[in-house]
């Protein structure tokens, strides 16, 4: 009888402990997954806002460079960067993407979301300023399309507009970061679940072979006695 429970044991146990074991392993992988999506959209989320802010600098350049010297190079160079803006170029990356494009793909709070929006008001009235320096220059007033990009409204616009980028990026790493941080823990957590499954199967692996072992020894032993007993 005691023979049987063991056997049973083995039976139940055993497969129950491997599919508890299975089901951690699943766990623990898409953990890995969840991690690994997280540290992708940290680094897609940066690369991103970063962009916004690197390509609204060239264009206060390119225009400030143009009323300064007159060039067409510098005015082609301002369209082009204002076009991949737009999404009528391809980016670095070889997307063709506007900014509110990329934008739209980003899962953002309402105070990132508040953030951006300043920072879209000011770019409206830089492009205006901006738009309005390239018509002064091609009428030939090029002193007063200077004082419409050298100017200190023009100055506070693009502070409003950097400032607001900046604190946006900010906000942004630090929630991405404290996402990734909770996919750490949550992974080391399955890891260990996992870890003490597997000593579990094994110390029960030991014990039933260890009593199976046990088992035969008693058998071998009883038949021993049951030869000597006919002798």
């Amino acid at each position: 009888m005691k023979h049987n429970v063991i056997g049973r044991l083995a039976a139940v146990v055993l497969p129950a402990l491997t599919l508890i074991g299975a089901a951690a392993l699943w766990l623990l992988l898409q953990s890995q997954q969840q991690l690994v999506l997280a540290q992708q959209t940290r680094f897609d989320y940066f690369e991103s806002a970063n962009q916004i802010r690197l390509l609204s600098g060239q264009l206060s350049a390119r225009i400030r460079n143009y009323v300064t010297t007159g060039s067409e190079r510098d005015l082609s160079l301002y369209y082009h960067v204002l076009a991949v803006t737009e999404g009528r170029h391809a980016r670095l990356n070889g997307k063709t993407l506007s900014n509110e494009q990329m934008l739209q793909n980003m899962e953002l709070t309402r105070e990132e979301l508040s953030l951006l929006e300043r920072a879209r008001q000011a770019t409206l009235t830089l492009a205006r300023l901006e738009e309005e320096a390239v018509r002064l220059m091609a009428s030939g007033r090029e002193h007063q399309a200077r004082q419409k990009v050298f100017n200190p409204d023009y100055d506070r616009y693009s502070e409003i507009m950097s400032d607001s980028v900046n604190q946006f990026i900010t906000l942004l790493l630090e929630r991405l970061e404290r996402n990734i941080q909770r996919e750490q823990r949550h992974n080391r957590l399955t890891m260990a679940v996992l870890a003490g499954l597997l000593l579990l199967m094994m110390a029960a692996s030991l014990w039933l072979g260890w009593r199976l072992c046990e088992r035969g020894e008693t058998r071998r032993r009883l038949s021993l006695a049951g030869h000597r007993g006919r002798d």
